[in-house]
């Protein structure tokens, strides 16, 4: 670094005197050198070219990942092409400094072998005058297979090796890992090349060390900036997850300031993508959660492992999601094994205290009484915060509740609750998810039958149990039973669609598909998996048996409230003519882990009444349900209390051009003896029909005729003969 610095003085210095022109004077963008290749994955090696279009300027480059310094040692003047290669036959470099770790379980271990290496080149212009122009870099992996090496994005980043390295400087090594802060970011080049191999971006950036635990760990986490003062481009500009919208617009999301390179944390020894799963699982909850895509990494050319792309919670984040002001984002993390420690991550100490008015406000009232219970959720969003217990219940994620607890709020204008604000900026804390790695069956975490739930919602003794602080909130506000029905009933909406063993199973299989094909690659690198596929068949088998489990551990915590066993509930319907609605789900495709809306099935618990309602399509209208009783048949909301197994239909009727049902004469919604009596009037001349649409509502078999065939078929339908019209 000392030799880098000087050789960059004197070239100042000479030719400063030579043409009396600052060498560090702004660069000229049109200076900058032209490279023969994009970077990227080629068969073949081949020799790459730089040209400037100035005449008389000089080229420098580097191999290293250094700027390029006239003068400088491992700076190059270019004379002729460079030769670009496949370099694994070189010796390992970057992946053999030891300095990187003092953890004993994930300690650095030399690779196996050669490790797969690219050329990442850095070139400077400097003309007669002196002027440098911006630094080019590119980075190129030769490979008979090109981009199917990996079939995933590879991200190359590119910099001086002392920024990670160095004892001093460097990010990396011991000593400095821990570091936090502006002060220990470093600047770095990040190229992020697509599956097909199409460059999605090339940029500098700013780079930090990511994590908690995990920064003792050999493979490390880490975090990218998007700064104006490294680059033009002051974001990241990419589809970096395809079809990620937002939490609260909706709208494609399509830009970054900052991304996390997550190491796979706790999981890193394991699967490599069990966060990344539990999070894609919960991504349509009703909780904030944190994008996730599997990639390679590559550290100046070198091999460096599966990373995992994700989303960092920060005042960005919900500033993307939400299209809100940044400055009014309060975030905050609580943890602690014995007292609580709240740290504010964005806002001020006066956002943790209003959290803990309102923790003090429950402790001190009887949150059984409607008001006291209805206050708290005007500053606890409470459908939040039962969509992200049942997460963490669901996933066995024993490094919670007494870790990881995440939070935030958008702060209003007068500090006060707005209803009819967009979502995510009415004044509520909300919850999101992290660092769920523990769970989903986790070696030293969570098994698929642990009773999270009353881990969580009760205060335990001994070793292992979470402190009382961590419980509080949850064990109070289940003693609500408006509270403690929504709980259960929307844990079954869950278990019966977003925790569906096949729709689970799907997402593992995608997962884990996306990184078979390099897992043994990685391995080779970092050493530590000890059989991947065994891991993966641990959350196939947490997926299929986890049901279950939860569903008894409902019915044992619950049982003294009132809540006796579990019942299948089968809906049904004509799915062309409308769908159904339990609860917070609606029975149709568009909900996650609904594969049959026709012919639906799901679990439910007697004495937590459920409500159902029936929706029709556009021209059709609610007639009837079939499987209740006679007094609520009609009713296209119902609420029934499941303790016995249930069958119910759905049944909906074809409505005329003024949105009357078929068969509805007399206007009252309901199809009976009174319609049949008004039809049978007409056809005997007795009395008219005053219908604008009489054909639409009394041809009942469209043969254009009003007659006593149709009159036949309605005294049919009331008796339920036949159960649908038109009948032909």
């Amino acid at each position: 670094m000392r030799k880098k610095i000087c050789a960059l003085l004197i070239f100042a210095v000479l030719l400063s005197a030579l043409t009396g022109l600052n060498v560090f004077a702004q660069s000229n963008k049109a200076l900058r050198p032209v490279f023969s290749h994009q970077g990227g994955f080629y068969t073949q090696p081949f020799e790459l070219y730089l040209s400037v279009q100035e005449p008389n300027t000089r080229i420098f480059y580097t191999l290293d990942g250094s700027v390029p310094v006239p003068g400088s040692e491992g700076t190059f003047e270019y004379s002729g092409g460079i030769l670009i290669r496949n370099r694994t036959d070189e010796p390992n470099d970057l992946s053999m400094i030891r300095n990187v770790s003092n953890d004993m379980f994930q300690g650095w271990i030399e690779p196996k072998g050669q490790l797969f290496k690219g050329t990442v080149i850095r070139a400077i212009a400097v003309n007669q005058q002196g002027i440098t122009s911006d630094v080019v870099t590119r980075s190129y992996f030769v490979d008979p297979n090109g981009i199917q090496r990996y079939k995933l994005p590879v991200i190359s980043i590119v910099t001086d090796r002392d920024n990670l390295f160095d004892n001093q400087i460097g990010i990396y090594v011991n000593g400095n890992y821990e570091m936090r802060g502006k002060e220990w970011e470093r600047p770095v080049h990040v190229e992020f090349f697509e599956a097909d191999n199409t460059l999605a971006f090339s940029q500098n950036a700013g780079i930090r060390i990511h994590g908690g635990y995990t920064r003792k760990y050999a493979q490390k986490s880490f975090r990218l900036y998007a700064r104006e003062e490294y680059d033009e481009k002051k974001w990241f500009e990419h589809e970096i997850f395809p079809g990620l919208k937002a939490k609260g617009t909706g709208e494609s999301i399509e830009k970054f300031k900052r991304l996390v390179l997550r190491m796979s944390g706790n999981d890193s020894q394991y699967t490599m993508f069990r966060d990344g799963l539990m999070q894609d699982l919960v991504s349509h909850f009703n909780v904030d959660t944190q994008a996730f895509r599997a990639s390679v990494l590559f550290l100046n050319g070198e091999f460096w492992g599966i990373y995992n792309v994700r989303e960092r919670y920060d005042d960005r984040y919900f500033q993307i999601h939400y299209d809100l002001d940044r400055d009014k984002v309060a975030l905050l993390s609580i943890a602690g094994t014995t007292a609580e420690s709240i740290e504010v991550d964005e806002g001020t100490e006066e956002d943790a205290q209003d959290y803990r008015n309102i923790i003090n406000y429950i402790r001190q009232n009887n949150i059984k009484d409607s008001s006291t219970y209805e206050y708290v959720n005007t500053k606890l969003d409470l459908d939040s915060y039962i969509d992200y217990l049942i997460t963490h219940i669901y996933f066995a994620n024993t490094d919670w509740p007494a870790n990881n607890q995440t939070l935030w709020k958008y702060k209003t204008d007068n500090r006060e609750y707005n209803p009819n604000a967009p979502k995510g900026q009415d004044g509520r804390w909300r919850w999101a998810i992290r660092d769920t790695d523990f769970g989903f069956g986790l070696a030293y975490g969570g098994q698929v039958n642990h009773d999270t739930l009353s881990y969580a919602s009760t205060e335990g003794r001994g070793f292992g149990a979470p402190p009382a602080w961590s419980v509080f909130l949850f064990k109070t506000l289940l003693e609500n039973d408006d509270f403690r029905n929504k709980f259960i009933n929307r844990f079954a909406d869950h278990i019966n669609t977003a925790f569906v063993p096949e729709r689970v199973n799907e997402m593992i299989d995608k997962k884990s598909g996306d990184i078979a094909h390099i897992i043994d690659e990685h391995n080779r690198r970092w050493n530590k998996i000890e059989d991947w596929n065994k891991e993966v068949n641990i959350l196939r088998d947490f997926a299929n048996r986890r049901p279950s489990f939860v569903i008894n551990h409902i019915v044992n915590r619950f049982r003294n409230n009132g809540v006796s066993q579990s019942a299948s509930i089968n809906l049904s319907t004509d799915i062309e003519k409308g769908y159904i609605r339990i609860n917070s789900i609606d029975i149709n495709e568009k909900t996650p882990g609904v594969k049959d809306p026709a012919n639906w099935n799901g679990v439910y618990f007697g004495g937590v009444p459920v409500t159902i309602k029936a929706i029709p399509n556009e021209g059709y209208q609610f007639e009837r349900w079939e499987g209740v009783n006679e007094d609520i048949k009609y009713n296209d909301t119902i609420t029934i209390n499941p303790q016995n197994n249930l069958s119910i239909k759905a049944v909906f009727k074809k409505t005329s051009s003024g949105g009357r049902m078929m068969g509805d004469i007399n206007g009252d919604n309901v199809i009976n003896s009174s319609d049949y009596v008004l039809l049978q009037r007409y056809i005997l001349n007795i009395s008219d029909l005053k219908l604008e649409d009489k054909y639409a509502i009394t041809d009942l078999n469209e043969d254009g005729e009003i007659n006593s065939i149709d009159c036949a078929i309605l005294q049919r339908y009331v008796l339920n003969i036949i159960t649908s019209l038109p009948h032909k």
